[in-house]
């Protein structure tokens, strides 16, 4: 009798389950029940939120909670514009494969850590793509990879993904942002990345963000101890203001900034929080409305750890490097371009884009063979990979490839940037402040190369416009 009422009072501990949900099957009640564990498969067709619907899914190390569409399909999960499509917290989970679409934001998290959002499509949202930033909930140990999110904020400020709150009421640390494409933003704002004050040990890597309204990239900086960010390998087209946007404790190298309406980058002050230990380093920018780099706020008497190097930086019609207010205590090198430029010292002028590049009008920039960008970097600061993840020789070049007899890895253009085929280990944890790994491996196919002009690779770039739904690449490269 006594072992029977113990076996009543002690909770058996479930079994993990598999559940396979198609169309007219209870999705969102399943998603309430979840262990660790359990996966839920969802077939093809459209599942409708019954308005707020929030879950949060308590996973563990061991046994992970995963969400996924089946394999070759792509449920939709359709929201209210009144309601974000997914409330979502909890730990240890993965949620890949869906479309999610007519909601406020596409997915908000809550307090959440060890979570994987992966091959998403986000689009027709009232607001934001993806969230962190609900005040005093953080977010640690996320990864967003392989999302497409465009045709946001039809109601509000529409930001690609929103990652961390307002003067580090929430934070987003130790985390990895890559290989997403978001493009087409609305909203009153449309940020492409934006992640907030206090963010920590934050890698945005290998994205893709094509006519932002406000910066395709924003990184604002943190106080007190903490991992550097990174922001590193992106492609940002035609922002509507600056290209990539950031205050300090970060390391920005190896992006292409092409055609932004503002600054191509720019650090300055922002929310209490000023330019420190900031390096810039390995860029290529081209034909940015303001100037090709920009700084403000360098002077300020405590700013330490400032470099600018190795950057090809070519606004022929504007500034290639405004130092605004002065910079004193920065380290410039080996950078090369085209405009004006307030630096003492570590820039030179180079001859033409149309000579310096092997062919812009194809979006190529990689350094012609006989050129000013080719060997001429400085190797006290050069970056151990480069654009394609390919690593560089002993002989640096300026910009973000390194020229190799095998070409670029990928040929640049819109839609998804490929995983890195060249390099070793890379992100947060690979080294001392997230720096790359040092691995070795042959780069990849070669692009044709041929003439062009600056002129026609803008025109070319300013051309393209808002895409609908059914233009979108649904969460496939391209």
């Amino acid at each position: 009798m006594r072992a029977a009422l113990l076996l009543v009072l002690v909770p058996s501990i479930a079994a993990a389950g598999t559940y396979e949900i198609g169309p007219g099957d209870d999705l969102f009640g399943r998603l309430r029940m979840l262990a660790p564990g359990d996966e839920v498969i969802v077939h093809a067709g459209t599942y409708t939120t019954p308005g707020f619907f929030e879950v949060a899914w308590a996973g563990t190390e061991a046994a992970p909670i995963v969400v996924r569409g089946a394999d070759g399909e792509r449920p939709v999960i359709a929201g209210t514009l009144a309601q974000n499509v997914i409330d979502l917290s909890g730990s240890y989970f993965t949620l890949r494969g869906f479309e999610l679409r007519g909601g406020s934001h596409g997915i908000r998290l809550g307090s959440t850590d060890h979570a994987v959002l992966e091959d998403l499509v986000l689009h027709d949202l009232g607001d934001v793509g993806i969230s962190c930033n609900r005040p005093g909930l953080a977010c640690a140990a996320i990864t967003i990879r392989g999302c497409e999110i465009f045709d946001t904020g039809k109601a509000g400020t529409g930001e690609g993904m929103y990652l961390g709150c307002n003067d580090g009421d929430c934070a987003f640390t130790d985390a990895i942002v890559e290989r997403n494409y978001v493009h087409d933003l609305g909203g009153d704002q449309g940020d492409g990345i934006e992640v907030k004050t206090g963010a920590t040990a934050v890698t945005v890597r290998d994205n893709v963000i094509a006519r932002s309204r406000f910066p395709g990239i924003t990184m604002y900086g943190y106080t007190g101890a903490g991992a550097v960010n990174v922001v590193e390998r992106n492609l940002v087209l035609d922002a509507g203001d600056n290209g990539i946007q950031i205050v300090g404790q970060v390391r920005v190298r190896n992006n292409l900034v092409l055609g932004s309406v503002g600054n191509g980058i720019h650090s300055k002050a922002s929310q209490g929080l000023i330019p420190d230990d900031v390096e810039i380093v390995h860029n290529t920018v081209v034909g940015a409305g303001g100037a090709c780099l920009k700084t403000n706020d360098w002077a300020l008497a405590t700013t330490t750890g400032q470099l600018i190097a190795n950057n090809a930086l070519y606004c022929p019609a504007g500034t290639a490097v405004d130092l605004n207010g002065g910079a004193p205590a920065a380290r410039l090198s080996a950078n090369v371009g085209l405009g004006a430029s307030t630096a003492a010292d570590g820039f030179f002028a180079g001859r033409s884009v149309e000579e310096d590049f092997d062919d812009v009008a194809a979006l190529d920039f990689y350094p012609a063979a006989a050129g000013p960008l080719h060997g001429t970097g400085d190797p006290m600061y050069a970056t151990a990979d480069d654009f394609d993840g390919c690593p560089r020789e002993e002989q640096i070049d300026v910009g973000i490839y390194d020229r190799t007899v095998a070409g670029r890895a990928w040929i640049v253009a819109e839609g998804f940037k490929p995983a890195p085929t060249c390099h070793g280990s890379v992100g947060p944890d690979a080294g001392p402040e997230g720096e790359p790994g040092s691995g070795r491996g042959g780069c990849c196919d070669s692009g044709a190369r041929g003439s062009g002009s600056l002129v026609l690779a803008i025109a070319v770039l300013a051309s393209r416009r808002r895409r609908r739904a059914t233009a979108s690449t649904h969460g496939r490269p391209v």
